[in-house]
C-alpha cells in the first residue's frame, strides 16, 4: 500500500470507524484508541487489497475485532454514562437526541447490529459475516432492537 492510498483510506474511514467503535464500546477514549490501532494495523499490513471497497470492509472487520478484544483485556474499563457521550454530538432536534440515547441504551450486540445496518447501510449477510454469526442471528438482534426501541420511544421513532 502506498502512502497516498493509505491517506485516502484514512480520510474515507476514520469517522466511520470511530462511530462503530463508539457504538460498541460506549467510551470515546477507547473508541479513539481502537480507531488508531486499526489504522496503524492497516499501515503495517502487507496484505494486497483489490480496491477501496476491500480496504473498507477489512477495516470494518478489524475494528469490530479490536472492540471485542477490548472486553477481553484485564484492563477493560467500564463504560461511561451516555450523558458524557452526548457532549460529542450536536443534534438537530430533541427527537434525534432521544433516538441516540435509546440506541446507546441497547445491549451491545443489538446496538452494533443497528449501527451496521442503519448507519453503515450494510446488508444482513455482510453483517453476519463480520460478526461471525448466522444471518438469522442478525435478524433476531435487529428485531429485538426494534422492539426495545419501540418500548423506549413509542411509535414516534419509526418515522426517523
Amino acid at each position: 500500500m502506498t502512502k497516498d492510498e493509505y491517506i485516502k483510506a484514512v480520510k474515507r474511514n476514520s469517522n466511520r470507524l470511530y462511530l462503530i467503535a463508539l457504538s460498541y464500546l460506549q467510551n470515546h477514549y477507547d473508541a479513539e484508541d481502537v480507531m488508531q490501532e486499526v489504522l496503524l494495523k492497516l499501515w503495517k499490513t502487507k496484505k494486497a487489497f483489490n480496491d477501496e471497497e476491500h480496504i473498507d470492509k477489512w477495516l470494518t472487520i478489524s475494528c469490530i475485532h479490536k472492540c471485542k478484544d477490548r472486553f477481553k483485556s484485564p484492563f477493560a474499563k467500564k463504560t461511561v454514562p451516555v450523558d458524557e457521550i452526548n457532549e460529542l454530538y450536536t443534534f438537530d432536534s430533541i427527537k434525534s437526541l432521544d433516538i441516540f440515547n435509546a440506541v446507546m441504551s441497547l445491549p451491545k450486540n443489538e446496538r452494533l447490529a443497528v449501527h451496521l445496518f442503519y448507519y453503515e447501510d450494510m446488508p444482513i449477510n455482510e453483517i453476519a459475516t463480520m460478526l461471525k454469526c448466522k444471518p438469522s442471528a442478525v435478524k433476531t438482534r435487529l428485531h429485538r432492537a426494534r422492539k426495545h426501541l419501540k418500548e423506549i420511544l413509542g411509535d414516534d421513532w419509526i418515522n426517523e
